[in-house]
């Protein structure tokens, strides 16, 4: 059973671009190909200050995922941002309820 999710996640905006790069298509291998799964948009959302310093950084790129997948597809990824922690400052997985049309 998939459900829908939204991924918020932060880089440093000092991140070089090939490890940008590398850090996303492990995140679309893991959706796409390992679970077959569907991801809805991934998109850099914003550079912008971060409200407090987080590992040295002021300023953090903020990327943004909608997928719709399995409970364990999310485990997986949420190991995945878990484990970058060079890469990755923050990240949030939300569960969103689709809207039914009345």
């Amino acid at each position: 059973m998939t459900n829908f999710y939204e991924v918020l996640f932060i880089v440093p905006t000092s991140l070089e671009e090939e490890a940008n790069k590398e850090l996303s298509e492990k995140i679309k291998k893991t959706i796409e190909e390992k679970h077959s799964s569907k991801i809805v948009k991934f998109e850099k959302w914003a550079d912008r200050k971060l409200a407090y310093t987080i590992q040295d950084y002021k300023e953090g790129r903020y990327y943004l995922l909608e997928t719709d997948c399995s409970s364990e597809c999310i485990k997986e990824l949420e190991s995945i941002l878990s484990f970058e922690k060079t890469k990755v400052l923050r990240f949030i997985i939300d569960k969103i309820e689709k809207k039914v049309k009345k």
